[in-house]
Formats: structure tokens, C-alpha cells, sequence
């Protein structure tokens, strides 16, 4: 099984917490998608004759991506790679980028997944956090991407986050039940070198969660998530039957 991951490195803003590589010069998409293209064709050889079966459009916001981008990156790999051949295609997407009119632009090219970025619903968290939407967001996006006919919806949340408590958590849980995705992943916050977060923390303007907490945390989301049906497939992810990442499956196989 062969799968290619696409790193789009784009942020309208920073969140406080996030260490891999983004840019908010968004004027730079197109030569970035030039250059992603031409890297594409030139690693061909690197599938040695394996089949493309997973594509994964990861960030970065690669939910910023305009219909143009897309049809250069598909037109792209569908004559280097031919995407016939691919089972999953997975797009990560900010909430608030999840429009009736976006997803009407997204229809036209392939994905068959989203993963989208909700971390928490508290509201004051998100904003300290410094991310972009806000939790009626949240509702407003999944609910646009199942009139859409979007059949795989992955959500991103974050626990032990600062001043979370186990009712927030238990809170947060509760509301991405209620919104029936078929794919969870959940991550402990980590306080990396060279983050905002990490900066606040040194100051002691916020402070990471002792071990035992997060132990604690981390038995509360098990719990309920499997005890709502879900499989416990991967030490952070959960899904309904059938539906587990295949492209991160192949990384963790």
C-alpha cells in the first residue's frame, strides 16, 4: 500500500500550541503549489511500482486551498500516479472554512474524507488558543458537510488543555457525541519548544497538566468514547466500524 501525505503549510493565524511548519503569507500558494507539483513528478520513482491508495492533504490549513489549487494538485497526481487506484482521500479543514459554497467547490475533486480541527468547544479555550472558530462554528460546519453527502467526517480534539477541567472535558465529549462522527482522534496536549504556548508555560502564565491528570483525562475520553461504540483502534483514534484512517493505518503498521 503506498499513500502520499501533502503538506499544506498555509495558517490565516498561528494557534499558540502548534509546532509544525506554517506560514501566514497565504500570497505564496500558488508558487508553493507550483513547487509541490513539480516535487510530485519528480518523486515518482520513490512508490517503486506500488499502487496510490491513500492521499492525505494535511497542515497548515489545507481547507485555505482554492478550487484552482486543487484542480493543479489532481490534475497532478492523477497523471503521475493515476488515482484510480485510490481508496482514501483525506482533506483537513478549519470549521470555518467549511461553507455550503466551499463544499460545493470541494465536490469537484475526489476527497472522500474530511478531518476537521475542532480541539475543544469552550469557547474561551479556543480563543486562548488563538484559533479561528468559534463552537456554533463546529455544528454549522459538520452539519454542512452532511448536506453535502460527506459520509466519513474525522474530528481533531485536544484534552488537558489550560484550565481544562474534567467537567469541560466531559462537555466536550458530549457535544462531539452528539454530532455522530464516524472517526475521533484525541491528543494530550504537549508543550513544545518554540511555541507560544510553551512560552506562556515557562512564564507560568499557563500551567501543563502533572502526569497524573492527564492519566486521568485520558481514561475519561477512553471510556466514553468506546462506551458510545467506538473502536479503540490506535492509542489516540477512535472510530465507528470500518471506518478507521487507512493512510495513518500504514504509517502505524
Amino acid at each position: 500500500m503506498a499513500g502520499i501525505y501533502l503538506h499544506i503549510p498555509f495558517c490565516k493565524t498561528r494557534c499558540i500550541y502548534c509546532d509544525f511548519y506554517s506560514s501566514t503569507q497565504t500570497e505564496l500558494k500558488k508558487q508553493y503549489i507550483d513547487a509541490l507539483c513539480r516535487e510530485l513528478e519528480t518523486r515518482k520513482s520513490y512508490l517503486q511500482g506500488e499502487l496510490l491508495e491513500t492521499i492525505y492533504f494535511g497542515g497548515g490549513t489545507p481547507s485555505l486551498l482554492t478550487a484552482g489549487n486543487f484542480e493543479r494538485i489532481f490534475d497532478t497526481l492523477d497523471r503521475v500516479y493515476n488515482l484510480k487506484t485510490c481508496r482514501e482521500i483525506t482533506l483537513e479543514a478549519n470549521p470555518d472554512d467549511l461553507s455550503a459554497t466551499y463544499l460545493q467547490t470541494l465536490s469537484s475533486f475526489p476527497f472522500n474524507r474530511i478531518s476537521i480541527g475542532v480541539q475543544t468547544f469552550n469557547d474561551e479555550i479556543l480563543t486562548l488558543l488563538n484559533r479561528r472558530h468559534n463552537a456554533s462554528q463546529v455544528f454549522t460546519a459538520v452539519n454542512n458537510c452532511r448536506q453535502a453527502g460527506v459520509n466519513n467526517i474525522s474530528i481533531d480534539l485536544i484534552y488537558g488543555l489550560p484550565s481544562e477541567t474534567l467537567e469541560i472535558l466531559r462537555y466536550d465529549l458530549s457535544q462531539v457525541l452528539s454530532l455522530r462522527p464516524e472517526h475521533l482522534s484525541t491528543y494530550c496536549l504537549t508543550y513544545e519548544k518554540d511555541t507560544p504556548i510553551y512560552a506562556m508555560q515557562q512564564k507560568r502564565q499557563v500551567d501543563e497538566m502533572d502526569e497524573e491528570a492527564a492519566v486521568s483525562f485520558f481514561a475519561l475520553v477512553m471510556d466514553t468514547l468506546v462506551g458510545a461504540g467506538y473502536e479503540h483502534y490506535e492509542i489516540s483514534n477512535f472510530c465507528r466500524p470500518g471506518k478507521h484512517s487507512q493512510h495513518n493505518s500504514a504509517y502505524w503498521e
